[in-house]
């Protein structure tokens, strides 16, 4: 079906830049952009950025190939809508489509269904019309006041719309390029959960024993899904509003590409508890400073109410087997240091599941430079029992012979301990913190730190010594912070990546080759600049909020990426 390849292509597109006219007890989340022709121009910046002329002119290719053929017959100037609605049956798409052209030979949006293999029939003349694939269920469309209204329930299409721009209004008036909403009612809430959870039957039944797979692993697959469905009913059924927008601003001196969020509860759901334990109680690190000026900084606060306390707990239990049989499987280990390494494994697990119950994740990281070329990183989390941690430590050597641990000090309450970078390791550990050879772990009943670099054990001292301090009696509403440099992030998953060991098969070999291209791209695109990904996330009385930014750097990654996707695809 057209509207559903339709759906497909521009619903890709907004997502790079990236109120119902009748009473409805699905949920439905709305999308609306302001035009298509604003989307092209910002695809074609972002293209255009592209470090090669053959990356560049993938542009007019896109253009002339795809993009045009799918947007036949319709008004690229006026504003688009795509409602993604939860119902019974099916995830399904209604939407109201500008149109220029109905019906003309060549041009004209009908003629473009056809086009593709699809039966017209004309209920209405010129109004109203049913169309299908051989023995599909049929879509229907009204056109109206210059807007093509397009659904597979029969019910959704009005008899008579209202002014598809007057019943956007609300969303145009954001002044975004992309704007999704999700506006829901108490009255129609268990309506709306029936409905999730015959889907949730649809979207389990997907999950299918693989040939040849583990049965631990097919069910940590199966339990994963069945977590994000979870949390997925909670704000598809339980929020008052869900809203996501995106701008891309391509002029002026600085350009950008910025998402922003906010979600509300309703009242008494266990969404607006969940939303109520944010931002009550101060970090654990609440004094140590982030540095003004970083390669990476980030902090979260982020409670975890019953529902995400079992989740976790269900994970490490479910995640415990699968682990093992990849210990058991390894290559180059002997059983002395297979056992080891399940032996720490099975404490770090166990280490994680009692934090669980402390009902948070808290913990900081801080990269930065101290001198051109040097680099320190100091890091920390909240645990319920750090000392554990002195155990896994202890076992490093076991695991693997060239691990060096030494108990270094005694700090406030903190055992540091010193661990030498193995030979096999440091070439790739002195990429990023040059000249050093070690590393140290601090352990606390509260609390595991970490830190590495040039004044790596200083610093680490100085931000024990900051939590020890009397915290501030404010609360920073903000739970999630972060900054990262985009090409030293992936500096250091290539340093882990090479000690992994080399791909076997065709999938993961072609995967390997993927990375490495995709790590050339970001080469070539980023060499002249900086990338940098910032973001929070905050609550403001009873929201939550938040947005995340990219820099000019990342959005010319970003364009060479889309370039080189469309030149895949000639």
């Amino acid at each position: 079906m057209v509207v559903r390849k339709l759906a497909l292509v521009l619903g890709c597109l907004l997502t790079l830049f990236a109120g119902s006219v009748s009473a409805q007890s699905e949920a439905k989340i709305r999308v609306v952009a302001p035009s298509i022709s604003q989307i092209y121009d910002d695809l074609q910046w972002l293209i255009e950025q592209s470090p090669t002329a053959d990356l560049k002119k993938q542009w007019a290719e896109l253009k002339n190939n795809l993009l045009d053929a799918f947007t036949q017959g319709v008004d690229l100037k006026k504003p688009l809508e795509i409602d993604v609605v939860f119902r019974k049956s099916d995830l399904s798409y209604d939407w109201r489509v500008p149109i220029d052209v109905l019906t003309k030979k060549n041009v004209g949006f009908l003629e473009g269904i056809e086009g593709m293999g699809f039966k017209k029939k004309e209920i209405t003349p010129k109004v109203y019309y049913e169309f299908a694939e051989k023995n599909k269920k049929p879509y229907y469309l009204r056109h109206d006041k210059g807007y093509a209204w397009i659904s597979m329930e029969k019910s959704a299409v009005p008899g008579n719309p209202p002014l598809a721009t007057q019943d956007m209004a609300a969303l145009l008036a954001q002044n975004k390029d992309i704007v999704a909403e999700l506006k829901n009612d108490a009255a129609s809430m268990t309506s709306r959960r029936d409905t999730f959870k015959e889907l949730r039957k649809q979207f389990e039944a997907l999950i299918k024993f693989q040939r040849n797979e583990d049965k631990n692993a097919f069910e940590l697959r199966k339990l994963a899904l069945i977590q994000q469905l979870n949390e997925a009913e909670r704000f598809i059924v339980e929020s008052d509003t869900l809203a996501v927008g995106w701008t891309t601003t391509t002029s002026g001196p600085k350009p950008t590409g910025r998402g922003d969020v906010s979600v509300t509860a309703l009242p008494g759901t266990d969404l607006q508890k969940s939303i109520e334990q944010f931002a009550v109680k101060p970090s654990y690190f609440a004094n140590v400073e982030l540095h003004p000026d970083a390669l990476a900084t980030g902090r979260i606060t982020f409670p975890l109410d019953p529902m995400r306390i079992k989740h976790a707990k269900d994970f490490y239990a479910a995640v415990r087997p699968t682990l093992e049989i990849e210990i058991k499987a390894r290559e180059g280990k002997t059983d002395d240091e297979k056992v080891a390494l399940k032996q720490g494994m099975n404490k770090f697990l166990d280490m994680l599941d009692v934090g669980a119950d402390l009902g948070v994740v808290d913990a900081f990281i801080d990269v930065h430079a101290t001198a051109p070329k040097k680099n320190v990183m100091v890091c920390g989390i909240r645990a319920a029992d750090g000392k554990v941690a002195d155990e896994i430590i202890n076992l490093l050597p076991k695991m693997k012979s060239d691990w060096q641990v030494k108990p270094l000090e005694e700090y406030g309450g903190v055992s540091i301990f010193e661990l030498t970078i193995p030979e096999t390791r440091k070439a790739s550990f002195q990429r990023i913190f040059a000249g050093e050879t070690a590393l140290y772990v601090g352990t606390s009943k509260d609390a595991v730190w970490g830190a590495a670099g040039a004044e790596g054990l200083a610093q680490l001292k100085v931000a024990i010594d900051k939590t020890a301090a009397p915290a501030s009696e404010k609360v920073d509403p903000i739970v999630i912070s972060y900054l990262f440099n985009v090409s030293k992030l992936m500096t250091l998953m290539e340093i882990v990546e090479k000690e992994t060991p080399k791909p076997v098969g065709k999938e993961q070999i072609q995967r390997q080759k993927d990375l490495e291209k995709y790590r050339n791209l970001a080469d070539a695109s980023m060499k002249d600049c900086t990338p940098l990904v910032t973001g929070e996330l905050k609550r403001t009385d009873n929201k939550i909020e938040g947005f995340l930014e990219l820099n000019e750097c990342v959005l010319k990654y970003i364009g060479a990426m889309i370039a080189d996707g469309t030149k895949a695809l000639q």
